[in-house]
């Protein structure tokens, strides 16, 4: 694959990514405020009218999975794109843009991660908890795949903007001529 038309695809890739990272954010967010105020129904000595949070919570997991799998293939594109990464000063525009869609997709999924954590700490109910836990587990998983993702962009960067040794890019410039010598005063 060409180096420019796969960083442009790769790009479209992660900006589709963290857009769908969003949705799962907001959905999570969801889940988490229903999960916060069934808690503070149960500390009140109220009654809870949530009886669909164990089903979308089961569904949201769900959904999360099939995510997940998606989101997998995200270090195999960049590093087969790394691979081929060469010296080329037209990607390199291309390859930051990929550098800063990856920040933005890791970044997105550590916010994602805290989140779970704080719906986790929420929910009440042990069947509920455990399930909130285990989608904890998954986001941390998918968090730690996508860690990685800004480096590996940050070498295909350097390898668009670093000629290699010995190329005509790479020869070191001419030195400036040596000032002439001031005439002899005499």
């Amino acid at each position: 694959m060409d180096l420019v038309p796969g960083l442009k695809q790769l790009e479209g890739t992660m900006a589709i990514t963290a857009d769908r990272i969003n949705v799962v954010k907001a959905k999570l967010e969801d889940l988490l405020f229903r999960a916060q105020k069934i808690s503070a129904a149960a500390k009140n000595n109220m009654k809870d009218n949530d009886t669909m949070y164990g089903y979308d919570l089961q569904n949201f997991r769900r959904d999360l999975r099939t995510f997940g799998m998606d989101l997998t293939a995200l270090p195999g594109l960049l590093a087969s794109l790394e691979r081929t990464a060469e010296y080329d000063l037209n990607a390199a525009k291309y390859a930051t843009s990929v550098m800063r869609a990856t920040s933005r997709v890791a970044n997105a999924m550590k916010t994602l991660h805290d989140m779970s954590l704080l719906a986790h700490q929420h929910i009440r109910m042990n069947d509920q908890k455990i399930l909130a836990w285990y989608i904890a587990q998954e986001i941390e998983e998918m968090g730690q795949k996508c860690m990685g993702l800004p480096a590996t962009a940050n070498k295909i960067v350097i390898a668009c903007t670093t000629p290699l040794p010995g190329s005509p890019a790479a020869a070191a410039p001419a030195p400036p001529p040596a000032p002439a010598a001031p005439p002899a005063a005499g």
